[in-house]
């Protein structure tokens, strides 16, 4: 018998030490989540699969996130805090355009990011962030807060909508089956910009219809 609970004494004990050896951290939960939603889309996130990647029973992913929600948010932190923040200055637009288009290669870099910000009910620490600067900078050529607001709603569902269908285009595009010359034409100059230009040219245009000056303006 003492035998025997010295034996389990010493596998609880490697097993322990093995956890900690392996760096199991807050850090390390979110980078394995990150990981398998980029690997595995968002239908294959769950915690029982992050915690069997991780080699930990699922209950032991508990002393790192408080739940689901806070691991969601420590993902979505983990890939918005790359965003440019712009510092305020005089050039407004220039700002918008800088942290926009940061924006948006943050969140085409994982795809799945987009379907979690879509389903969800509340922001997290980053969002809240990047959403302050964004509408502190449209205050800062004269809209009022609800015009400020509406212009950023506007621009974050830009943002995603150019995302979903940035990366749902099939690699190889479709033969053009247009017989009308309008269509004929309309094809070839879709062509003459790319993926880069066009969509700092919808942000140009959303911008300009919000009234957002540039500094040569």
């Amino acid at each position: 018998m003492v035998s025997g609970v010295k034996r389990v004494g010493t596998v609880s004990a490697r097993k322990h030490t093995h956890a900690w050896h392996r760096g199991l951290d807050r850090q390390a939960v979110v980078a394995e989540a990150l990981r398998i939603l980029d690997e595995e889309g968002r239908a294959g996130f769950t915690m029982r699969k992050l915690a069997a990647s991780l080699q930990v029973e699922a209950a032991s992913l508990y002393a790192h996130v408080a739940s689901k929600d806070d691991l969601v948010d420590a993902v979505l932190d983990s890939v918005l805090d790359s965003v440019i923040l712009p510092e305020p200055d005089a050039d407004a637009r220039r700002s918008l355009l800088v942290g926009f288009l940061s924006y948006r290669h943050a969140l085409a870099a994982h795809p799945s990011i987009l379907i979690l910000m879509t389903e969800r009910a509340r922001f997290s620490r980053s969002q809240l962030r990047l959403a302050q600067r964004s509408i502190e900078i449209l205050e800062s050529v004269g809209l009022s807060e609800r015009a400020a607001v509406d212009a950023h709603v506007t621009l974050v569902a830009y943002v995603l909508g150019f995302i979903l269908q940035e990366v749902s285009r099939p690699a190889s595009p479709p033969p053009m089956t247009a017989t009308s010359p309008l269509m004929r034409s309309v094809f070839s100059t879709l062509a003459e910009r790319g993926v880069d230009e066009r969509f700092e040219v919808g942000l140009a245009l959303i911008l300009d219809g919000v009234g957002v000056p540039g500094s040569s303006q």
